[in-house]
């Protein structure tokens, strides 16, 4: 009886490490961060989000500075390095084969979706299950409905966010 081939996207030979691996990153957080910059809004000083939470930028809520006003591409700039920074290398940490080239459109899906929920949110909840499990359109398809409430309301934005990342993870 033959076996099964592995799928190519599971493939443990096929993951990057060192410069490859940073330079799949930065492409992913370039590719990324558009939808995110889209979905998070730009404002340049320091405001309270919807939920209390003091926020800058494009969504950023850590290393904010209130005396400054920074410009969209001073914005930009800010997300893409904290994506790449403290977002991108912790989702591959939780889904390993995330590393593998193949998986680009899902890892890029899997770094805005963190970028809005925490990584450990997205570590530890069923897209990345799945991700492991190597049920690849599984994961895909469970960004859809993922984290779209708030205290038991449905937030509109969000789900139009989620159905974006699920279709950008398709794509592959």
């Amino acid at each position: 009886m033959a076996s099964k081939p592995l799928d190519p996207r599971s493939d443990p030979k096929r993951r990057l490490t060192g410069a490859p691996l940073v330079a799949l990153i930065a492409a992913s957080v370039t590719a990324i961060a558009p939808l995110t910059q889209g979905f998070e809004g730009y404002i340049g000083k320091v405001y309270r989000d919807p939920v209390g939470v003091l926020t800058q930028c494009y969504g950023e809520t850590a290393h904010l500075r209130p005396d400054l006003i920074y410009s969209k591409d001073e914005c930009a700039v800010k997300l893409r390095a904290r994506m790449r920074k403290d977002y991108a290398p912790r989702i591959i940490t939780c889904v390993p084969d995330f590393a593998n080239p193949l998986n680009h459109s899902a890892f890029e899906a899997a770094i805005d979706a963190s970028y809005n929920t925490g990584p450990r949110a997205f570590c530890k909840g069923r897209i990345a299950r799945a991700f492991n499990a190597g049920l690849w359109s599984v994961g895909c398809n469970l960004f859809v409905g993922w984290y779209d409430t708030a205290r038991g309301v449905k937030l509109p934005g969000l789900t139009r966010r989620r159905k974006a990342e699920a279709a950008w993870c398709n794509a592959r």
